[in-house]
């Protein structure tokens, strides 16, 4: 029986949703809303139900505190739960086992895709990383808004530095220090992110490619010399990685395009597919 959600918020993201959700599957679109109460919500899905959140800030912490009273599986994909006591539901592995998780924003999902798997694997020097969000996708409330315009620079201490850091310190580390800015422009999402070689390994391209060829079935790797695009993963819930190394400088700068509003949504979907998984 497919699983019954709601959808509560007014955005592109939620837009998205409603159109994956109503093509049916393993996931029913039981309610879609911009505002309810968590009684609704109940009703709607069902004891074994769940909701997917895209509110404005301020309004998510009481909403999904009032879920989770009822036993919905919940994935907020607003700021306000985006603190240690929340457990980060990006990539759909770290989901598995929880009952409410929390998004990062489209900005801080597209550099943990560039260069997270780097980090993990010590190949990237976790300290004093660089990250700079490109696009008009970078901007809203869950980071997936729209529009277009010329480049310009919006912010030089955007959240996505802050954000990335709640990442990792959920996966272990320390915290550390990491500066990104924001520069709107387009309706693709480019994520760089810009740090120290972590060991002498990392020198070798292949070294740093496989590891990001590694990463989960959504993630392609572009070839050899080739540079993502936001324009091929358009409309989907991919994301196009690269990596470029300067052994002499001892830099690496990773790279990643995606789809703002989908991949968030698709994101989300994943998400709720593993909550209540058993972790392996």
């Amino acid at each position: 029986m497919a699983l019954q959600v709601a959808i509560v918020g007014a955005s592109p993201v939620t837009a998205a949703l409603e159109q994956l959700l109503g093509r049916g599957g393993d996931l029913s679109l039981a309610l879609a809303v911009a505002r309810t109460t968590a009684d609704h919500v109940a009703q709607a899905v069902g004891p074994e139900g769940a909701a997917i959140l895209d509110l404005p800030a301020g309004e998510s912490r009481e909403f999904v505190r009032a879920l989770g009273a009822r036993n919905l599986r919940v994935v907020d994909l607003g700021p306000d739960l985006r603190v240690p006591q929340v457990s980060c539901g990006f990539d759909e592995s770290h989901a598995r086992g929880k009952r409410v998780v929390a998004l990062p924003s489209a900005g801080a999902m597209a550099a943990w895709t560039a260069a997270g798997a780097l980090v993990e694997q010590g190949l990237l020097f976790g300290d004093r990383l660089a990250i700079y969000a490109i696009g008009a996708g970078a901007a809203g409330r869950g980071g997936a808004g729209g529009g277009s315009g010329a480049v310009a620079l919006e912010s030089a201490a955007f959240h996505v530095a802050a954000e990335l850091g709640w990442m990792l310190e959920q996966r272990g580390s320390p915290p550390q220090r990491r500066v990104s800015v924001r520069v709107r422009g387009g309706e693709g999402l480019l994520a760089l992110v810009q740090g120290e070689l972590g060991r002498e390994e990392a020198q070798s391209l292949a070294a740093l490619r496989a590891a990001l060829a590694s990463g989960p079935s959504w993630v392609r790797l572009c070839p050899e010399g080739g540079e993502p695009d936001a324009a091929r993963v358009s409309g989907t819930g991919e994301a196009e990685v690269s990596v470029a190394v300067d052994p002499f400088a001892e830099w690496i700068l990773a790279s990643c395009a995606i789809d703002p509003v989908w991949f968030t949504a698709h994101a989300a979907l994943r998400a709720l597919r593993a909550l209540g998984e058993a972790r392996s």
